[in-house]
C-alpha cells in the first residue's frame, strides 16, 4: 500500500510537470495561428474593405480554438454596438485565461486594438503588418525556448515526484 502512494505521488508530479510542459509547447502555436489570422484580417481590411464585424465573423470560422472564441466575442461586441478598441480590450481581459500566451504577447496582441476602426484601411494595414512582425520574431524566440523548457518540465515533474518520496522515507 505504501509503494503505491510512492508511485501516486511521482506519477501525480510527473502529471504536472507534464502539463506544464504542454502549455509551454501551445505557446507557438497560439502565436502562429494569431500571425495568421492577422494575415487574414489585414486582407479583409485592407483589400475586401470588409466591415469590422463582418471580418471577425470571418476570422472565426477560418481560426482554431480558443482563437475561435476570441474573434467570435469580437464580433458579438462590436455588434451589440462597442466601438473596435473596447471590444479587443474586453475580449482580450475575458479570454486570455484560455490560452498560454505571456504578459508580452498580449502586450504586443492588445497594441492593435487602439487603431482598429479609428483610422483608414492603409493606417490599419500599416499595424496589422507591424504587429504581425513583432509577433513573428515572438515566436521565433518562443519556438526556440519551448522544446528545452518542456522537457526541463517533464523531468521536474517527476524528479520533484521522487525527491518527495524519498523525503517521506
Amino acid at each position: 500500500m505504501l509503494i503505491a502512494g510512492y508511485l501516486g505521488l511521482i506519477i501525480g508530479f510527473g502529471c504536472l510537470g507534464l502539463l506544464k510542459a504542454r502549455q509551454i509547447k501551445r505557446r507557438p502555436l497560439e502565436i502562429r495561428e494569431m500571425i495568421n489570422a492577422l494575415a487574414l484580417l489585414d486582407t479583409e481590411i485592407f483589400w475586401g474593405s470588409t466591415p469590422l464585424p463582418e471580418a471577425f465573423a470571418f476570422l472565426k470560422e477560418r481560426v482554431d480554438f480558443p482563437w475561435k472564441n476570441f474573434f467570435s466575442e469580437l464580433e458579438t461586441r462590436l455588434r451589440d454596438g462597442a466601438n473596435a478598441a473596447s471590444a479587443w480590450e474586453s475580449a482580450i481581459y475575458s479570454q486570455r485565461k484560455k490560452f498560454s500566451l505571456l504578459e508580452d504577447d498580449w502586450r504586443i496582441i492588445s497594441s492593435l486594438g487602439k487603431g482598429l476602426g479609428r483610422s483608414d484601411r492603409n493606417e490599419q494595414h500599416k499595424q496589422l503588418e507591424l504587429v504581425q512582425k513583432h509577433l513573428n520574431s515572438v515566436a521565433e524566440r518562443a519556438r526556440d525556448n519551448a522544446e528545452s523548457k518542456a522537457k526541463m518540465w517533464s523531468y521536474l515533474g517527476f524528479l520533484s515526484g521522487m525527491a518527495i518520496v524519498i523525503f517521506i522515507m
